[in-house]
């Protein structure tokens, strides 16, 4: 395009951020950087965020904090992108940093923000902080959904807090998904059997296509020696048509 002289206008930039952002590749997203700096574009909310979210997603996490504390005025999505990038990045104290930040300039929150925020609670076991900021929802008029319950699932059951976990699970307004089930399932089948064995059929139930939840729960059985079970897990799968997926790994 530019070897056309055809001059790139807000909607292609985007874009081209976008892509980079997809495949991390921090040194052509920069050159694009240059470019717009030297083409005398206008910084505005959109591109901002996109080069906040380009950076972020690069591994260059400073240089979106830079960028975003330069912006004059943020919207939704810009809050949104720093606090889920320092998410992305296991830096759970400076996104909650980011959000109170949020709370104060009267930015409304909403889903998203509650979601991103707790997932990086979640990363980094800051339980109490993590039960704070849940509770904070009802007071922004925020209603939790699947994602939100099952990241406080994962939060909880990872720190060991499994009984209150599984209180969560069972108190929740709205039917839990396997997202949820599937957090207490991992939380608890290693350390607490009994617990395991009682919501194992919901676990199931819940996803019945989910080969690793059958795994689970068979290898399960099988550490306690409990060897029918582990075969009739097994059995249910065939039955169902469920085949254990080939692993793989992305870096």
């Amino acid at each position: 395009m530019l070897s056309g002289n055809s001059t790139p206008d807000l909607a292609t930039l985007l874009t081209e951020l976008s892509a980079c952002s997809h495949l991390a590749s921090w040194e052509k997203g920069e050159r694009i950087h240059c470019y717009i700096k030297e083409g005398g574009y206008e910084l505005c909310q959109s591109l901002a965020t996109a080069l906040i979210d380009m950076y972020a997603k690069c591994g260059q996490i400073e240089k979106s904090r830079e960028l975003f504390i330069s912006m004059k005025e943020k919207d939704l999505v810009s809050w949104y992108v720093m606090i889920s990038g320092y998410a992305m990045h296991g830096d759970a104290k400076s996104a909650i940093q980011i959000f109170q930040q949020m709370e104060e300039s009267n930015a409304k929150q909403n889903d998203l923000t509650f979601l991103s925020v707790l997932n990086a609670c979640a990363h980094a076991g800051l339980v109490e902080e993590g039960k704070f900021l849940f509770s904070r929802m009802e007071h922004n008029s925020v209603n939790p959904n699947l994602k939100h319950y099952a990241c406080m699932t994962d939060l909880l059951g990872r720190s060991g807090n499994l009984q209150e976990a599984e209180a969560l699970v069972m108190s929740m307004l709205i039917s839990p998904d396997g997202s949820v089930w599937g957090a207490l399932l991992s939380a608890c089948v290693h350390n607490e059997s009994e617990m395991a064995i009682r919501i194992s059929t919901r676990v199931i139930d819940s996803d019945p296509q989910n080969d690793g939840y059958y795994i689970l729960i068979s290898n399960m059985y099988s550490s306690m020696g409990w060897w029918e079970e582990a075969q009739r897990t097994r059995e249910m799968m065939k039955e169902r048509g469920v085949g254990k997926k080939a692993g793989w790994s992305a870096i």
